[in-house]
């Protein structure tokens, strides 16, 4: 079920250092309802039973807590992007710092796993429409967004690959740190 595979990818994401107790949301399709973690609890230590369902308007139609602060973001890419199922977003460090630094030809593997480039989006307030809006925009282009000073944003037809992405964004970040490291960086 949609809510087991929910639980076990955040539990997965906070065990590789891309989340904290409290930051980062995933969301999945569940026919015409969204599944989305709940706001201020301990993600990593959640039920199926915690999770919430909205709709496309962000209404809670099941669940007794209040979904993600960061509903509106989910609810707008889904408008934009009829093709994605599942939402991803994280508060990895690397990339979050290093978002307009990132070197994507550096894995060769990344490039076909992502499926197109790395969208930034520059700092908007976390939460609001705005915020939710660009981010949808520019998911229009690509698979991945890293939000300045908030984390990365990825999507996918299925739950892994929205989490793979997010995790191939996390490397190449961690692998452009590295390069700069070496000396050999832009």
């Amino acid at each position: 079920m949609i809510e087991e595979e929910i639980v076990e990818y955040y539990k997965l994401l906070y065990l590789r250092g891309q989340t904290t107790l409290l930051s980062g949301n995933i969301s999945a399709k569940s026919e015409q309802y969204i599944v989305i973690t709940p706001s201020s609890m301990p993600k990593p230590l959640l039920k199926p039973s915690d999770l919430v369902y909205i709709d496309l308007e962000g209404r809670v139609v099941k669940g007794n807590k209040a979904p993600s602060s960061e509903w509106r973001m989910h609810v707008a890419i889904y408008r934009r992007r009829p093709d994605v199922a599942a939402v991803v977003h994280t508060h990895a460090v690397a990339p979050t710092v290093l978002a307009e630094r990132i070197d994507s030809g550096l894995l060769a593997e990344s490039e076909s796993y992502l499926g197109g480039g790395i969208a930034v989006v520059p700092y908007i307030k976390p939460g609001t429409w705005e915020l939710a809006e660009a981010v949808a925009e520019a998911l229009g282009k690509s698979n991945v967004a890293i939000l300045s000073r908030h984390g990365v944003v990825a999507v996918g037809s299925s739950l892994a690959e929205a989490v793979n992405r997010a995790e191939v964004v996390n490397d190449l970040a961690w692998a452009t740190l590295i390069k700069l490291w070496a000396g050999r960086g832009p």
